[in-house]
């Protein structure tokens, strides 16, 4: 076979991969649902169930931990409606990890107020929530924590988010704990 000729084959094994490929690409899209948080919220909120509230909710926290083309602002947005409308604990408190994964600090001020929340489940992750996006470590002798215990850690939160400079650089740089993830 000359040179061309096996060239020619080479070619067209390469175009029917690519068509292949192409191929499951468009199937694989087609049964892939995109997520618009903002429907993710209204199903976390007045879903029929518990259960599927809380499904949903975890759907749009696992949203957070993406990076999103558009943004993520809308997920930011749906969480924080979820969180401030959510009827059960376990989608407040799928809220609150969603809006720590953001990595945003810009969501603390409503993370702070979560930590007064009388559901211990609630306030328990948006205390965690907070010390992950300040970088600091409360102190709490006793679990659950009582309403005052809430309310004097909520007002330590505050005062370390007044802390925080202009960029909050110098700030985080010398309050930064070194931890895991979300």
């Amino acid at each position: 076979m000359s040179t061309f000729g096996s060239t020619r084959f080479l070619l067209a094994g390469i175009a029917a991969t690519a068509l292949f490929a192409l191929g499951i690409s468009a199937a694989v899209r087609s049964r892939v649902s995109v997520e618009v948080p903002a429907d993710l919220a209204r199903q976390a909120i007045s879903a029929a169930s518990p259960k599927e509230q809380a499904r949903a909710a975890t759907r749009l926290a696992a949203l957070a931990a993406q990076r999103r083309p558009d943004g993520s602002g809308a997920v930011i947005a749906s969480l924080q409606e979820t969180l401030t409308s959510g009827s059960t604990p376990e989608v407040r408190a799928a809220a609150i990890v969603g809006l720590a994964r953001t990595g945003d600090r810009s969501v603390l001020a409503v993370l702070v107020e979560a930590i007064e929340d009388d559901d211990p489940l609630v306030s328990g992750r948006a205390v965690a929530a907070v010390q992950h996006l300040l970088g600091v470590r409360y102190e709490m002798e006793e679990q659950p924590l009582d309403r005052e215990d809430r309310r004097r850690l909520a007002g330590m939160a505050r005062t370390d988010m007044a802390a925080l400079d202009g960029s909050g650089r110098a700030w985080w740089e010398a309050h930064t704990v070194p931890g895991g993830t979300w």
